[in-house]
């Protein structure tokens, strides 16, 4: 399996990445709500990302999965992947995640993430919304200028499709249609579309690796 060496910094899923967003004529929207009250502890855990905007570093990826685990010093470890399906390019990255204002007496969804050991002093991982057990909301922008901006949007999951829940597909759906573009949001597959059986992303990757040995997949 081949393995593609980043050198972009990435956020978040790859629930996260702050360089390489989408480039926007308008400086970043100010009224931009971000969820209170905010939890590390219940966002630990595995994510799989459902929507994004498209990035120079994501694109063409799919099967796109965040785990956040706690370290020693209460930081949290981001580990991301992603798999293409048509080369079988993969990605992986390990990176550290801290709240942005810790110290605040309502603590906000906004978080410093940054990988391959750059510095955690820039807030670029907004939740906007996010029920802990089902869905999170994540989005990002960066000022390039005064009348430019780069924004980076993703939707997450705890599962590899969303459930038809009524409540968690509103709260998903109200923040796109008011802060989102919608028409520039690219949904990511979790399942290998082109078997006749639909396969896991987990399981295309174990597959490959069997090829790579000397077994053969037929489509």
């Amino acid at each position: 399996m081949q393995t593609v060496a980043l050198s972009v910094v990435i956020v978040g899923l790859l629930a996260g990445a702050v360089y390489g967003g989408l480039m926007f004529d308008r400086p970043c929207p100010t009224n931009v709500p971000v969820k209170q009250y905010f939890e590390v502890d219940r966002y630990l855990g595995k994510w799989y990302e459902m929507q994004r905007y498209e990035s120079e570093f994501e694109e063409n990826f799919d099967c796109v999965q965040v785990r956040y685990t706690l370290n020693e010093d209460d930081s949290v470890q981001v580990s991301n992947s992603a798999y293409n399906l048509f080369n079988g390019s993969s990605i992986n990255a390990l990176g550290r995640a801290v709240l942005s204002f810790p110290d605040e007496e309502v603590v906000q969804g906004k978080l410093n993430v940054s990988f391959f050991g750059a510095p955690n002093d820039l807030s670029n991982y907004w939740v906007l919304d996010t029920d802990y057990e089902t869905f999170s909301v994540v989005w990002n922008c960066q000022p390039r200028g005064e009348e430019q901006s780069e924004e980076s949007f993703w939707v997450l999951s705890r599962t590899p499709t969303l459930p038809a829940d009524t409540d968690v597909l509103f709260r998903i759906h109200y923040i796109m249609r008011r802060y989102i573009d919608r028409s520039l949001v690219r949904f990511t597959s979790q399942l290998d579309e082109r078997y006749v059986v639909n396969v896991s992303c987990v399981l295309r990757m174990i597959f490959s690796s069997w090829t790579k040995s000397g077994y053969k997949l037929t489509n």
